[in-house]
């Protein structure tokens, strides 16, 4: 348990001197919400709330998914490269401390982040929704968060933290807008809807816009799932691989 504790003051020590990479995670998104909500227009003023809310839970979405495919990856990377990890590792400390911390600090971020954004939305943009809507948006976030977090594990499997970020970079785009976290899903041309509704970002906003839908996509969170696994997979053939070169 002492070692628990070090380890994770450790880490909060940390985050709270990465301000800057902290803030742009989630200023962007932000941004982005209150520009695109600003400039929104629809034929039915009773439908802007809608868009609004759903907007928001998209940006929320985007500003976690940059937490789970920049920060942690690039910062396990680092550990590695600079000696950090292999230096605790000789020490009594239990690996599964260390990651377990690290996935930990990754999860208040998350928290942070869905907080500091649903603030935004309520108190700039009005966005209004019962408790228990907040409360499910949430963890529903939070959750998928937590999931989509393999695709980071993955990518921390690369040695050099620079083609990570490019990488992560190509990902993190492209992933937004074939999702449909910048613009609707429906929207898009007909052909290219049924492959953004597979891709794991509209999954994973999905898993907190699905309450105010008629049935709830249960299927959104076995797809994500799904992910997961396939990250976990290849993440442990990779590792596998450079111990053996």
């Amino acid at each position: 348990m002492k070692q628990f504790k070090a380890m994770l003051k450790y880490e909060m020590i940390d985050m709270s001197q990465r301000k800057s990479v902290f803030i742009m995670s989630v200023l962007l998104p932000v941004i982005f919400f209150l520009v695109f909500a600003a400039l929104m227009k629809t034929p039915k003023p009773e439908q802007l709330d809608f868009y609004i809310r759903d907007y928001m839970l998209s940006m929320t979405t985007f500003s976690l998914t940059s937490f789970a495919i920049f920060t942690f990856p690039v910062e396990m990377i680092n550990d590695k490269n600079n000696g950090w990890s292999r230096s605790l590792f000789r020490t009594p400390l239990n690996p599964i401390i260390y990651y377990l911390c690290k996935v930990i600090k990754i999860v208040i971020m998350f928290m942070i982040s869905i907080v500091i954004v649903f603030l935004v939305g309520h108190f700039v943009k009005d966005v209004d929704m019962s408790a228990q809507e907040w409360i499910i948006s949430f963890f529903g976030l939070l959750f998928g968060g937590i999931i989509f977090l393999t695709l980071g594990i993955l990518l921390s499997q690369f040695k050099d933290a620079q083609k990570v970020s490019t990488l992560g970079n190509i990902l993190y785009l492209g992933l937004a807008m074939l999702g449909g976290l910048w613009f609707p899903v429906v929207t898009f041309p007909e052909w290219l809807q049924p492959i953004a509704k597979l891709t794991p970002t509209y999954n994973f906003k999905n898993i907190a816009a699905g309450q105010f839908e008629e049935n709830y996509p249960w299927h959104s969170i076995g797809i994500l799932l799904i992910y997961a696994v396939i990250f976990i997979m290849v993440s442990v053939w990779m590792r596998r691989r450079s111990e053996v070169i």
